[in-house]
């Protein structure tokens, strides 16, 4: 499996010969990053928000769509891989109007997990469906999202191998975020794995030992 960041929350994921991209952001008015020009199999979006998390206007057509927050109980399969969504707020005092999710799926015998725009710990309810996974791909900039002091413990909680950061103050976004350093020091003592690239590849034989966080530099 190799998992590519754009920028912003937006990865491709390529596994089982499928091409799947999550939260494709709008080009330029996300800030300065380029357009998704891209062909995908399947655009998973986690929440509909057209600026930075939703815009398919920019990604090759065919593509399926998986509209996270119209997955039923159980999820859905889509090119031979089923979906799942845990619905979730992006602040801690889940308003109306606030609602996003968590996607996750299995391929290649890997749990890949995205947090979305996740705002706030979680449930053991909400917990559940996601413990042991092996991929975290986790918003590491602050509120709006997750803030700092509550995402060691959930990381505690869901217990990955690799944690991938993503949703932080880069020179390409207009968001009033924070920059990765932030993250970093929310975990004090885990290992930071720093890439000069935008790609990550994993297989299920590799996830052993401690874990760890693999920052990649954004492709857009």
């Amino acid at each position: 499996m190799n998992i590519h960041w754009y920028g912003h929350a937006a990865f491709r994921i390529d596994t089982a010969g499928k091409r799947i991209i999550l939260d494709p952001f709008r080009s330029p008015d996300s800030g300065g990053y380029a357009p998704i020009d891209e062909p995908a199999d399947v655009v998973v979006i986690s929440h509909e928000n057209d600026r930075y998390h939703s815009h398919l206007g920019q990604i090759r057509e065919p593509f399926e769509v998986v509209r996270a927050l119209d997955l039923p109980p159980g999820g859905r399969e889509v090119a031979g891989i089923r979906f799942e969504s845990i619905p979730v707020f992006e602040s801690p005092a889940k308003l109306e109007g606030d609602e996003v999710t968590i996607v996750h799926f299995r391929s290649e015998g890997l749990h890949v997990v995205f947090l979305g725009d996740l705002g706030h710990a979680l449930e053991e309810s909400e917990l559940e469906p996601i413990r042991g996974a092996d991929v975290v791909l986790v918003p590491a900039g602050g509120l709006p999202t997750i803030d700092f002091p509550l995402i060691g413990p959930l990381l505690d909680a869901i217990g990955p191998r690799v944690v991938i950061p993503m949703h932080y103050k880069t020179p390409r976004i207009n968001l009033n975020i924070q920059p990765i350093e932030r993250f970093f020091e929310a975990l004090p003592g885990w290992p930071v794995e720093r890439r000069m690239s935008a790609d990550f590849t994993v297989e299920r034989a590799a996830l052993t030992g401690e874990r760890r966080i693999v920052g990649l530099e954004p492709s857009r």
